[in-house]
């Protein structure tokens, strides 16, 4: 696998993980490290997939689960999938009983993102500074013009 392409399972990894709202820390390192590795590895299908559901992460391969973790700390109620490359929430109903996937997209999954708070933030200030700026420019001509 390519650095961009590990990079962007890592990333896509991070952001599922952070969907669920699962604390950094020692534990969450180990189940970070083993997914992105399993989803990047040499033995990755391009069916390949996580599916978190009712406080467990279950690894998917050939339609089978391949690994599972306990997230008895997770209360997340949506249930979520990803791919190492896309993330999205799923019918949960639909996939326990059928077994199929039916994607409902990221609404509400992209403030999870890292960075991108900060990022919304920034552009903010931004805007703020230029208005800022642009009222300060008006005054200067108006007082320029009255004096």
């Amino acid at each position: 696998m390519s650095t961009p392409d590990l990079e962007r399972t890592a990333y896509t990894v991070e952001c599922f993980l952070n969907a669920l709202r699962l604390d950094d820390g020692p534990s969450r390192t180990s189940i970070e490290e083993w997914l992105v590795r399993w989803l990047a590895g040499t033995a990755h299908r391009k069916d390949d997939c996580l599916i978190y559901h009712h406080s467990r992460i279950d690894c998917f391969s050939g339609g089978k689960v391949v690994k599972s973790f306990a997230l008895p700390g997770v209360t997340q109620t949506r249930t979520l999938w990803c791919d190492g490359s896309k993330l999205s929430v799923i019918d949960g109903d639909e996939f326990s009983g059928s077994g199929k996937l039916i994607l409902l997209g990221t609404t509400g999954l992209v403030l999870t993102m890292p960075g991108v708070a900060a990022a919304e933030a920034a552009a903010r200030r931004k805007d703020d500074q230029r208005s800022s700026n642009n009222n300060n420019n008006n005054n200067n001509n108006n007082n320029n013009n009255n004096g």
